[in-house]
């Protein structure tokens, strides 16, 4: 079950997190996708990471959720959030997993504060984006982010409105926009609402947040990918319509401790559930 836990940071900003699986199994901070929250690994559920032996740790980054915003942050300003929170817990290792929008602070984690992991893994994550590299599918929305953050942001306040309606005919609208194998994951009972409360969440505080969380995309990131010495393992699916895959390979490419892991029949959601397993042996190290 999720429980919402509180940390004061030491600038007094304040972190929410939820806790899932085995609570003394491996721990793995887990960082949510854009626009979502510490609710997204529900998706999965509870049992699965009991399952797996995982001790999961979410916490909504700054301005998202029911943790408090931080002005002018980069990625590099997470791993403190992360290495004083896991200092709070009493972790003195742990593994990190980013998801889509999470990927880029996964790297900033495996760049800054390697002696801390234990395993470091990215799955469908974002990468330093230009417009160029972007898909002419979402190439409208990035415009918007990029250039014009604050009617993204109103855009964003509609698509509240859409998250509080009904969730199945709001599923009936994706069926023609999503990746087969996301639209199959999305359709199991419960899923699409238990979408829909994590995204709904992630809004709580407003849409300032989540605006910046993904203005940091096409920003220059505050730390070289040239850093990163310790292993790192990419997991994405080659129907994925969110991430321009090119852009992953040339990205992998230059990472020389950096191994890429393509399944030919999954999307950009699908992945994180369809191949949790594959996900945990290398969270786990095994």
């Amino acid at each position: 079950m999720e429980s919402t836990n509180f940390l004061t940071l030491p600038d007094h900003r304040r972190l929410a997190y939820a806790e899932y699986g085995d609570l003394n199994g491996h721990p793995v901070f887990y960082f949510h996708g854009g626009g979502t929250s510490r609710l997204e690994p529900l998706l999965l559920g509870d049992e699965v990471f009991i399952r797996l032996g995982l001790r999961l740790i979410a916490p909504d980054r700054p301005g998202i959720g029911q943790s408090d915003f931080q002005p002018n942050r980069g990625f590099s300003d997470w791993t403190k959030d992360v290495t004083f929170l896991a200092d709070a817990l009493g972790l003195d290792k742990f593994s990190v997993l980013g998801v889509s929008s999470g990927g880029g602070y996964t790297a900033a984690c495996a760049a800054k504060i390697p002696h801390r992991l234990y395993s470091a893994v990215i799955v469908s994550g974002a990468w330093e984006f230009t417009i160029a590299d972007l898909l002419k599918s979402n190439r409208g929305s990035f415009i918007l982010i990029k250039y014009f953050p604050w009617l993204y942001q109103a855009s964003m306040k509609l698509t509240q409105r859409s998250l509080n309606g009904s969730p199945d005919k709001l599923l009936g609208t994706l069926e023609k926009r999503l990746p087969a194998a996301d639209y199959a994951v999305l359709k199991l009972p419960g899923r699409i609402k238990t979408s829909c409360e994590a995204l709904n969440e992630g809004l709580r505080s407003g849409t300032r947040g989540t605006a910046w969380d993904l203005q940091l995309y096409f920003r220059k990131w505050d730390f070289s990918l040239d850093e990163i010495r310790m292993p790192l393992t990419l997991f994405y699916g080659e129907e994925d319509k969110n991430v321009p895959l090119d852009l992953v390979k040339r990205t992998a490419a230059t990472l020389p401790t950096a191994k890429l892991v393509m399944y030919p029949n999954e999307g950009h959601i699908s992945v994180v559930v369809n191949q949790i397993e594959a996900i945990a042996k290398v969270l786990l190290n095994e």
